[in-house]
C-alpha cells in the first residue's frame, strides 16, 4: 500500500515573523496593518516581562478580569494596584509608539 504521510501542522506563523523581523513591507497599507495588528502582542510581551508573568498567567488573569462576578466590588482578583498602574503605562507607551510609527509611514505612491 502506498500511504501518504500526513502533512505536518505548523503552529508558528512564518509570514508574521518575517514582517516583524525585517519590516520590509510591500506597500504602506500592509505596513500600517501589521503595525496596528502587532499592538496586542507587543503589549502582552511587555506586561509579562514587567509583571514577571508567563503567557498562561497573563491570560488567566485576563480571564479573571473579564468575568467579574455579580455583586463584586469591581476589583480584579489576582492583580495588584501596582500591576494595574504598570499595565496602564505599558499600554500607553505601546499606543504612543505605534502612533509615532504610523505618522512616520510614507503614504506617497511610488512613481
Amino acid at each position: 500500500m502506498n500511504r501518504k504521510r500526513p502533512k505536518q501542522i505548523r503552529l508558528d506563523q512564518p509570514e508574521m515573523e518575517k514582517k516583524k523581523a525585517d519590516d520590509n513591507f510591500p506597500n504602506a497599507f500592509a505596513e500600517m496593518f501589521w503595525k496596528v495588528n502587532n499592538i496586542p502582542v507587543e503589549a502582552r510581551e511587555l506586561i509579562c516581562k514587567e509583571c514577571d508573568w508567563s503567557i498562561p498567567t497573563f491570560y488567566r488573569k485576563l480571564r479573571a478580569a473579564t468575568r467579574l462576578r455579580v455583586g463584586s466590588d469591581g476589583k480584579v482578583r489576582g492583580v495588584s494596584s501596582a500591576e494595574l498602574i504598570s499595565i496602564k503605562s505599558i499600554y500607553l507607551k505601546v499606543f504612543e509608539d505605534t502612533l509615532a510609527q504610523l505618522k512616520a509611514t510614507d503614504t506617497r505612491l511610488p512613481k
